[in-house]
């Protein structure tokens, strides 16, 4: 997940806390946290990482994080979401403006 792989473990899981039960198990699918997280790169960089992940189901454009970012959230309570993202980098509250 182009999004967590950019986070240490602790923010990946207090950020998941947020999410309904099937993004939650999507969001930790395959997931190697004994990786160290990478470091949160420029906007071009992270849309090109969205379109290269499952690149033979891949329908990603341009957009598609701001995308998702606004059906996330209308699906999650806010007030949480903006509260654990106040924790995490601010390139994360950057990630899910929408």
């Amino acid at each position: 997940m182009c999004f967590r792989d950019h986070l240490v473990v602790v923010d990946a899981l207090r950020f998941a806390e947020v999410l309904p039960a099937v993004l939650r198990a999507i969001f930790v699918e395959n997931w190697r946290p004994e990786r160290p997280p990478l470091p949160f790169p420029d906007r071009a960089t992270l849309i090109a990482e969205v379109k290269a992940n499952r690149r033979d189901h891949n329908l990603a454009s341009d957009t598609s994080i701001a995308e998702v970012a606004a059906a996330l959230r209308r699906t999650v309570d806010n007030v949480d979401l903006d509260r654990i993202l106040a924790t995490l980098p601010p390139q994360a509250t950057d990630y899910w403006a929408a």
